[in-house]
């Protein structure tokens, strides 16, 4: 079957048909009423250029990939003759529904995705046309500060008083950064905490004085890396990892780790976590910690933490001798530490069943798989249980977990109902593993 390619060339590059062994070209005329939609479509975004279309007539795949090869054999347009502001090469009636040379600003409409219209005051719907999703993908500002005022400061629009995507892109002139950034966005990322700098070209210039060249050595606005990151991430850090700390005879040398040090060998906050630069942030690896994705964070501790012995990272170890709470262990599981939200509030990083495998691997227990959503009516059994024996038997979305049977918490950290088993010898919820099965298998029937 016979299969049809329509490529595009420039007036200035084309001649007339020409045959190609088993490939025949032939070309279309821009004034060809057969085809006349061809060069109406692409002038919508190519306004100010001509165009005739090769069709090329090939017997097969094989053949079709043939001419395609030789069509463009000559390689894409040399950088120097690329607009730098790609929207700038786009018609305008492409995203205004009436000509902005005689429609007064505050009557503009835009076209959306969905064939409808928008204001100013919603112009960023109208950029879904050629970036769909773009607003679920496009790097935001660190939800903990506010941009506003940076943003009137650097000289941005703010339409309705709200960022908008032309308060940071400029679609309509040359003089631009990368992706099309006005220049003081600029400003706006080498001053404000609220950029995010992260896996966004846009953002080089938080923290370097232009644009590093690929493969050279970084220039930084500030020489020390500590405080480099510190002007966005104001503390927090020291939950998890002190800095200005070295290796000690507790810890593997980190020298021979790959990972960089400050002076003196000392942690520095690029000493775990490697930036992205131009590249994406893998969701994987939201900290991008050197050499992840890890399945826990712990998982990238043990790269200079042993696992057993002296020096040994131990999440249950939780109160020290004289009985205070080592608050630094619960942040290997829970987003927070006590006392920074509610009680029974402390979020996790991951499911507890993700938390308790990235160190134990236990066959399943006991005689079978437990690891499951629990049935409706056995779990109205457990809560029954748990109210008639004042015990807590906590479930992660309805599904059993480990920590479900077994207490992680060491005797001490906590209270209550949820203090039963903490510290024991297997950490049962329960008096006794004779008991085990009877909150969810009932006796009480």
């Amino acid at each position: 079957m016979q299969m049809l390619l329509a490529v595009l060339f420039l007036l200035a590059c084309l001649a007339g048909p020409a045959p190609a062994g088993d490939v025949a070209y032939r070309l279309v005329e821009p004034a060809d009423p057969a085809h006349d939609l061809l060069p109406k479509t692409c002038r919508v975004c190519h306004k100010d250029q001509d165009f005739r279309f090769f069709v090329v007539v090939a017997p097969d795949d094989q053949g079709l990939q043939a001419a395609r090869n030789r069509l463009e054999a000559g390689g894409p347009a040399p950088a120097a003759d690329r607009p730098k502001n790609p929207h700038t090469a786009i018609a305008c009636l492409f995203c205004h529904l009436e000509d902005p040379a005689q429609t007064p600003p505050e009557q503009m409409r835009f076209r959306t995705l969905d064939g409808g219209a928008v204001g100013r005051d919603r112009v960023g719907a109208a950029c879904g046309l050629c970036h769909p999703g773009g607003s679920e993908d496009h790097p935001l500002v660190l939800g903990a500060s506010d941009p506003t005022a940076d943003l009137e400061e650097a000289g941005l629009p703010l339409p309705g008083g709200e960022p908008a995507c032309y308060t940071c892109h400029d679609l309509h002139s040359e003089d631009v950064g990368p992706a099309a950034v006005r220049k003081a966005y600029l400003r706006f990322a080498a001053k404000s905490p609220a950029s995010f700098v992260h896996g966004n070209r846009a953002g080089c210039r938080a923290c370097h004085p232009g644009e590093p060249a690929p493969g050279s050595d970084p220039v930084f606005l500030e020489p020390d890396a500590t405080a480099r990151c510190e002007r966005c991430h104001t503390g927090g850090h020291e939950k998890i990892h002190p800095v200005g700390v070295a290796s000690t005879e507790r810890t593997y040398p980190m020298d021979f780790q790959d990972l960089p040090l400050g002076p003196e060998g000392r942690i520095t906050c690029s000493t775990c976590h490697d930036e992205p630069c131009t590249e994406r942030v893998d969701p994987r690896n939201p900290r991008f910690l050197r050499g992840g994705p890890y399945l826990t964070p712990t998982e990238f501790c043990y790269r200079c933490h042993p696992k057993a012995g002296v020096g040994a990272l131990n999440p249950h170890d939780q109160v020290t001798d004289d009985g205070r709470l080592v608050s630094t262990s619960c942040v290997f599981c829970h987003r927070k530490r006590p006392g920074e939200e509610g009680p029974g509030a402390l979020a996790f990083l991951h499911s507890p069943l993700e938390l308790c495998m990235g160190c134990h691997d236990p066959a399943p227990h006991p005689t079978v798989n437990h690891l499951v959503e629990m049935p409706e009516p056995m779990e109205k059994k457990l809560h029954a249980y748990e109210e008639r024996h004042r015990v807590r038997l906590p479930l992660h979305e309805g599904q059993i977990v480990c920590t479900t049977c077994h207490n992680p918490h060491e005797k001490g950290a906590v209270r209550g109902e949820a203090a039963l088993g903490a510290g024991e010898q297997k950490a049962w919820r329960v008096p006794s593993f004779a008991e085990l099965c009877t909150p969810c298998h009932a006796r009480y029937d």
